[in-house]
């Protein structure tokens, strides 16, 4: 059976995530391709943009 993937580009806006070195949550508010990067915004409205692999996000997808 064919497995299903699914790209880190369609995350939705608004997902919250985990800084991993920091444990930090935060909120996903743009995405930038090439390579693939997550801006976020922190509690305080700081903005940051990380990799794909520094962040864990949170209850994404719903079902693969």
């Amino acid at each position: 059976m064919a497995k299903n993937y699914i790209s880190l580009n369609q995350v939705p806006l608004g997902t919250k995530m985990i800084v991993r070195k920091t444990k930090e949550v935060v909120e996903l508010i743009e995405i930038q391709n090439f390579p693939t990067t997550f801006i976020v915004e922190f509690d305080d409205g700081r903005k940051n943009n990380f990799l794909t692999h520094q962040v864990e996000i949170i209850n994404w997808p719903d079902k693969v």
